[in-house]
């Protein structure tokens, strides 16, 4: 598989998410800020196309170690396992981790 999202998975999405997907795979890692300045859509519309993304398993979403208040995105390759990644959160969150 390429490292472009399959065309089945992209293709319920609107075209303000496919946008936010295309930045986040050109750039390693951004904020909600960074992805609307890179954008330049309204910030509404990017928190909209980042929660269409991470509930299609096309985003990972990971807080922010510089600031704790903001999250970073990444892109996901077409091999990462959205299954195993919700498992290892949940394990995670039950554990207390």
């Amino acid at each position: 598989m390429s490292d472009v999202a399959t065309e089945a998975e992209m293709a319920d999405l609107p075209p303000s998410a496919k946008l936010v997907h295309l930045v986040l795979q050109e750039h390693d890692r951004m904020t909600q800020s960074q992805v609307t300045e890179e954008t330049q859509l309204a910030g509404r519309t990017v928190r909209d196309a980042l929660g269409r993304l991470e509930s299609a398993g096309l985003v990972t979403e990971e807080i922010c170690l510089k600031d704790a208040r903001k999250r970073v995105y990444t892109a996901n390759s077409p091999d990462t396992d959205h299954a195993a990644t919700e498992a290892e959160t949940a394990e995670g969150a039950a554990s207390g981790d």
